[in-house]
């Protein structure tokens, strides 16, 4: 509905006529007079005059739609929304839900996003009047919901005022979805004429989820989404932290890999630091240069010369977002690891047992000392070994086991326990193929893969030994190895893996030179992850040398060949002491040590002994304040803790272990360290909202207050209508001109015969004059 904000200005409507008035004033009148020497002109000229009078006409419309669009223009016309009535004194109920997120700390010139925002939001304050009501929620993603500054409406805009002025950026993710939600339950109860909610924020994508029924607006309240992001963006974050094990083990390099990414329009090389335990001068210092919109990965290697718990930092130079410019992690070193090993060929000469290199290789730490506990029995007294004791059970060419202990090994690792398995010549594959692995067995069985074929011949084994008929030749095989008897090399490793992530740098372990004269061809079964591939024997990339697959709550892993040199030079390499160390410490590690990164703002459970009760647990926060542990509502672990607002290092204490602390760390989402935006204009916005028109996107955030009073009140035509009465105004004296020329020509000209036949004056040369027609004469009219 078109409505008027000035109607009284309409009066000048009436100005409309003045160029018609002045027309009709200053028309000629002319006498008529008939000539018989000239009435054969008569009929030309008669048309030549009535297409004068038409142009002429023309410019009096021109004219006079120049005053009247003048006129309208100052009566202000505004469009209004549908079901909307023009209301200066309207009520109106308001909900500012800000973005103090922290993308909203990104700085350009001295001014950060979330000031622009709260600059908005004081102009929507100051559209409000006395008896008006409003509220504030942050859009920060807290655990739970939104903060609610107000939680009812309040008519004390003082107090609003002063809640925005006291805003910060916090180092939490976004949640706009959310907010908008907590807004619209807020506005439920308001009988006021207008309710408004007004969203002011970067708008980045990652803040917005919701699905159909979220997105659609089902009442009429109107829904600003007023954009604050930055011009141009220059920021690199560290926006993710990754190690080799979730708990290193003492003396044994450690990999740390952070991912850096610049989410800048120019490329960048910024310098990447590993701080470990708090020091101030880092432990390792490396340059990275990222591509524009792209991120890099920068590795870094730290040993650990004692146990226990250990925390640090990746950081990064500083830029216009100082959030995002470190990253935190924590783990457990470990200076003690039992393992029990089923010796499945053991011998009285200790170079030809079966765990003679794993043992030694487990044994062997700094000054004499070795973290790992390697206890071993035989196949026979595997049942009757206590495997909770234990984190990590490992075959070794073990041949079988009885079902009984078959059934004890499943409930073992269903519970959290870890099993590695070696082959070698004293295995039975039918009975790992049938107990071991199937769909009747639980989780589809233990091992990660069936077994099929012996590739290769084992130097210890006749050419076809009884009892194992799938040992093939070696020369079924195409590729060699480093001597005449292999048959084939490691030729790809998974580095992304935690366990073998160190590998990547050839001087801590190159597991190329790894030869084998014999290893089992593995088929990996439903849900299992190929680590390591062989050279030969498969068919796609080689055939798979590890496999590991989930088997409830632990983990299982299968290699290919022995653990000892029967069938692989492997354990007289120099990469077989880190290979084993790695897989130990991967498999043997606790539960807790498994729990990923935390992010700000989230509830982190708090695991404990639940046969010893309940205990009161404190947690020490990066500032070093101290908050408590409460129960949730998560039975499988009770006890959790909400106050992550801080990245950075939180310390556990239970009562009564005061001496063993254990750390958990939070940190920045990711995401924002990415601005790319959820919509740009108003066409993305009714697009994103189903095109509702109750949805306005306010690009700028300093115009909110006139894209406020559009959208209540109605669309403002009068800068339209002042452009076309400017148009207009320019358009009027070259038609005029133009209409002059044609038919008039310029003072002193005498039109030439076929002027006079047409009737039109056409351009002329400078200085050129017509030359006067026999028989005319120059200053007669015509009528």
């Amino acid at each position: 509905m078109l409505t008027f904000l000035s109607p009284l200005f309409l009066i000048g409507l009436a100005s409309a006529a003045i160029p018609l008035i002045i027309h009709l004033t200053r028309s000629r009148r002319t006498k008529k007079m008939q000539f018989s020497t000239t009435r054969f002109f008569t009929d030309q000229f008669l048309r030549s005059y009535r297409m004068s009078q038409v142009k002429e006409l023309l410019l009096l419309l021109v004219r006079m739609a120049l005053c009247a669009l003048f006129a309208v223009a100052l009566a202000k016309p505004l469009l209004q929304p549908p079901g909307r009535s023009l209301l200066f004194g309207q009520s109106r109920s308001v909900v500012l839900v800000i973005d103090n997120s922290a993308s909203m700390g990104y700085s350009e010139g001295g001014v950060t996003l979330l000031d622009r925002a709260r600059n908005a939001a004081r102009q929507v304050l100051d559209s409000l009047e006395q008896g008006h009501t409003a509220s504030v929620v942050l859009a920060a993603r807290r655990a739970g919901v939104p903060e609610v500054v107000f939680p009812e409406l309040t008519p004390d805009l003082g107090d609003v005022r002063q809640a925005i002025d006291r805003l910060t950026a916090t180092h939490l993710g976004t949640d706009l979805s959310g907010a908008v939600a907590v807004a619209r339950r807020l506005l439920q109860p308001s009988k006021a004429d207008s309710r408004e909610i007004y969203v002011f924020s970067d708008l980045q994508a990652t803040g917005w989820e919701f699905d159909q029924e979220k997105r659609a607006v089902k009442d009429n309240t109107l829904l600003f989404l007023v954009r604050t992001a930055p011009e141009s963006v220059r920021n690199a974050g560290v926006t993710a932290v990754q190690y080799g094990t979730a708990r290193p083990m003492l003396g044994v390099p450690f990999a740390v890999r952070a991912a850096v990414r610049n989410d800048g329009d120019e490329p960048r090389t910024v310098t990447a630091r590993l701080f470990i335990d708090g020091d101030k001068d880092p432990v390792g210092e490396r340059k990275v240069e990222t591509a524009a919109n792209r991120w890099q990965i920068v590795r870094f290697h730290h040993t650990f010369a004692k146990g226990g718990w250990h925390s640090g930092k990746v950081t990064i130079d500083a830029d216009n977002l100082a959030a995002d410019n470190e990253r935190y992690f924590a783990f457990e070193v470990q200076d003690s690891i039992r393992v029990l090993a089923v010796n499945g060929a053991p011998s009285a000469v200790p170079r030809t047992d079966e765990l003679f290199f794993f043992r030694t290789a487990l044994t062997v730490g700094p000054e004499g000392e070795s973290p790992v506990r390697v206890d071993v029995v035989n196949a026979a007294n595997f049942e009757s070994a206590k495997l909770n004791e234990y984190p990590l059970v490992v075959w070794a060419n073990v041949e079988s086991l009885p079902a009984g202990a078959v059934e004890k090994l499943e409930q073992y690792v269903d519970a959290g326990g870890n099993l590695l398995v070696f082959l070698g010549d004293h295995v039975n594959p039918e009975f790992y193929n049938r107990t071991l692995t199937g769909p009747t067995r639980l989780h589809g069985g233990l091992l990660p893969a069936r077994l099929d074929v012996v590739v290769g011949q084992a130097a210890s084994l006749p050419a076809n030994p009884a009892g194992n008929p799938s040992i093939r030749p070696a020369h079924s095989v195409g590729q060699a190895g480093s001597s005449p008897h292999d048959v084939a090399f490691v030729a790809a490793v998974d580095y992304d893996h935690p366990a073998l992530a160190t590998f990547e740098d050839p001087k801590f372990g190159n597991l190329s030179n790894v030869s084998f004269r014999a290893f089992y061809r593995l088929e990996p079964t439903e849900g299992a992850t190929v680590l390591m591939r062989s050279s030969a024997g498969g068919t796609s990339g080689g055939s798979p040398l590890l496999v590991e697959k989930r088997f409830g709550q632990g983990r299982t892993m299968l290699f290919a060949s022995t653990v000892d040199r029967d069938w692989t030079n492997f354990p007289v390499r120099p990469s077989y002491l880190p290979w084993v160390y790695r897989l130990t410490s991967y498999l043997a590690q606790e539960r807790l040590a498994r729990l990923p990164f935390f992010l700000t703002g989230s509830r982190v459970p708090i695991p404990f002994s639940a046969g010893e009760g309940l205990p009161q647990v404190t947690v020490k926060k990066p500032d070093g304040t101290a908050g408590r542990a409460v129960l949730g509502n998560d039975p499988a672990s009770p006890l959790e803790f909400a106050d992550t607002t801080e990245p950075g290092v939180y310390v556990i204490t239970e009562q009564g272990r005061e001496s063993s602390p254990r750390l958990f760390v939070a940190n920045l989402d990711g995401d924002e360290s990415r601005f790319e935006p959820l919509l740009t204009s108003q066409a993305e916005a009714k697009d994103v909202f189903e095109d509702d028109s109750r949805v306005a996107f306010v690009a700028d955030a300093s115009r909110v207050a006139e894209a406020s009073i559009a959208a209540r009140r109605g669309f403002g035509l009068w800068d339209a209508l002042l452009f076309a009465a400017l148009t207009t105004a320019l358009l009027e004296p070259w038609l005029a001109n133009r209409i002059s020329m044609r038919h008039y020509g310029p003072p002193g000209t005498v039109p030439t015969q076929a002027e006079r036949r047409t009737g039109r004056i056409g351009r002329r040369p400078a200085g050129a004059r017509a030359q006067p027609a026999s028989g005319a004469a120059s200053e007669t009219s015509f009528s």
